[in-house]
């Protein structure tokens, strides 16, 4: 059985300088300064958090 071929991942989404990255199973929230905030398990939390954050 021939394997898929993994297509190349979109460039992460930014909101304002806010950094939402695909991690594994995870995504990661990257402030403006480059740390870490959080790491949530689905897209729509980590927007969320996001969200909370800047306004």
């Amino acid at each position: 059985m021939a394997r898929r071929k993994k297509s190349p991942e979109p460039p992460p989404p930014l909101i304002g300088s806010w950094i939402i990255q695909k991690r594994a199973r995870s995504w990661m929230v990257i402030d403006p300064a480059g740390q870490l905030v959080c790491i949530t398990l689905y897209k729509r939390g980590a927007m969320e958090v996001v969200r909370r954050l800047c306004g």
